[in-house]
């Protein structure tokens, strides 16, 4: 009994501790304030961790918000820079994609019921696209 307890214990401890390696982390700085999915965060400084394959957490350094979402992944063919990038409708901002410095993976945000909104309602501006370089 004994035994099989210590042996679920260290399947739980490697378990941790090969996710707690597995993260990756970048930095930026984003100078506007932005949605991810129906939570707004201010500019800041942050920190970008995708926890597992596909949950990424964005932190503001300054303010300690954190907002995880869970994302789909996505692959190019063509190698991308480490990026954030953000739709634009008029004068707000929307994380869509969050892009790894592996270059040819990121993870692609859904579109929120926010973002559904302001794209009906600016359909004949439409968006653009912004994009913050990760650290």
């Amino acid at each position: 009994m004994k035994r099989k307890a210590l042996w679920g214990l260290t399947a739980l401890v490697l378990a941790l501790a090969v996710n707690t390696f597995a993260q990756e982390k970048s930095t930026a700085d984003v100078p506007f304030a932005f949605a991810v999915d129906q939570t707004w965060m201010s500019a800041g400084h942050y920190t970008i961790t995708q926890v597992s394959d596909r949950i990424l957490q964005v932190r503001n350094d300054d303010t300690k918000a954190t907002v995880s979402i869970i994302a789909l992944q996505e692959e190019k063919v063509t190698a991308k820079q480490p990026q954030m990038v953000f739709h634009k409708y008029g004068d707000r901002y929307i994380l869509a994609e969050v892009w790894n410095a592996k270059g040819g993976q990121g993870l692609e945000l859904p579109a929120s019921k926010m973002e559904n909104e302001m794209r009906a309602a600016s359909k004949d501006a439409g968006s653009t696209e912004v994009v913050v370089a990760l650290r």
